[in-house]
C-alpha cells in the first residue's frame, strides 16, 4: 500500500500480539537507524534487534507494560511501547506512565497515526493505571519529534547531560 497515491483507509489500533513482534522490531530498527545518523550512540549492538524483540515479547504479558500497534489492512504501520512506574522515597509519591518507543513507518508519517497512538496510550493505559503524568525522551537533534510532542502538550522538564570519557 502506498499512502501517497492510495486512500489511507481505516487505521486500527490494538494491543500487540505475539505475531506482531517481528514487524514491530523491523519498524523500530528503521527508526534506530535514522537516530544513529544523528547520534552514533544509537548504533545498534549486534544483539540489539534480538534484545528489543525479547523486551517487546515480555511486555505483552506484563500488566505494567503495553504495546499498541497501528494497522491498515492488517499491515503494521506503527507502534508504541510504554509502561508505568511508581516513584516514591524522596519525593511525593506518583505514578509515571512512560513512553519508551513510538515509531511510524516513514511513508505513513504526518497522517495522524502517531497522534492516535499517543492518545490511546494516555486514555486506555495511563489514565486506567491512575498515572499522574506522562514522560518520554526525545533527542535534542530530533526537532520534528520535539515539535510533535510539544503539539501534544509535552514540555521539557529535565535536560540530560553527558561527558564522553577517553580510554
Amino acid at each position: 500500500m502506498n499512502p501517497k497515491t492510495d486512500d489511507l483507509g481505516e487505521v486500527k489500533l490494538s494491543k500487540a500480539k505475539k505475531e506482531d513482534v517481528k514487524d514491530i522490531v523491523k519498524i523500530w530498527v528503521e527508526t534506530i537507524d535514522w537516530h544513529s545518523q544523528i547520534d552514533e550512540d544509537f548504533t545498534l549492538d549486534k544483539d540489539g534487534k534480538i534484545n528489543f524483540g525479547f523486551m517487546v515479547s515480555k511486555a505483552l504479558h506484563e500488566p505494567t507494560q503495553i504495546v499498541y500497534v497501528a494497522k491498515v489492512e492488517e499491515e503494521i504501520i506503527g507502534f508504541l511501547f510504554g509502561y508505568t512506574k511508581k516513584h516514591s522515597g524522596f519525593f511525593k509519591k506518583r505514578v509515571i506512565a512512560h513512553i519508551s518507543d513510538i515509531a511510524v513507518v516513514e511513508s505513513f508519517r504526518r497522517q495522524g497515526i502517531g497522534t492516535k497512538l499517543m492518545a490511546k496510550f494516555e486514555k486506555d493505559f495511563a489514565r486506567e493505571n491512575q498515572a499522574d503524568e506522562l514522560t518520554l525522551y526525545v533527542h535534542l537533534l530530533n526537532e520534528g519529534g520535539a515539535e510533535f510532542y510539544e503539539k501534544l502538550g509535552y514540555s521539557v522538564k529535565l535536560l540530560s547531560m553527558r561527558k564522553k570519557l577517553e580510554h
